[in-house]
Order: structure tokens, then C-alpha cells, then sequence
């Protein structure tokens, strides 16, 4: 399976739980890999590394739970102001 078919696999998997989610661990970090909801945890840095802990050097999912998704900004260093 390709990287973005899986992503898009995890974050379905996030969507189908997400009213539950924000019940039980609002705030916490989610890891999905693979469509298996591994866990919650307390702060991203948690969640990434039980990731490459248990996976290794493999793509998977950290997603924060929250009710609003905050867009993610990127500047590309190629951008002149």
C-alpha cells in the first residue's frame, strides 16, 4: 500500500472514532498504524516514539484529539518576503 493510501486509511480510521475520542481523550495524542488504533497518549513525543517502537522506521499516525483541526503551517525557506 502506498504511504498516502495508508494515511488515508488511519485517518478514516481517526474519523469513525473521533466523537468517542473526544469523549474518553481530549487533549491526549492518538497512534494508528495500519487501521489498529494503538493507544492514547499524554503528549505527541509519547505517542511517537511507542510508534517507532513498536513499528520501527515505518509511517503511521500521531493525531492530537481535539474539536477543531488547527491547520499545520509550513514556509518553505525558497519563499522571499
Amino acid at each position: 500500500m502506498a504511504v498516502i493510501e495508508q494515511l488515508a486509511c488511519e485517518l478514516e480510521l481517526y474519523d469513525e472514532n473521533r466523537e468517542r475520542l473526544l469523549g474518553e481523550s481530549l487533549g491526549k495524542y492518538v497512534l494508528i498504524h495500519d487501521r489498529e488504533m494503538v493507544g492514547t497518549y499524554d503528549t505527541e513525543a509519547d505517542a511517537v516514539a511507542e510508534g517507532y517502537r513498536r513499528f520501527g522506521n515505518v509511517p503511521f499516525l500521531v493525531k492530537l484529539i481535539a474539536p477543531v483541526e488547527e491547520p499545520a503551517n509550513f514556509l518553505s525557506p525558497q519563499v522571499r518576503f
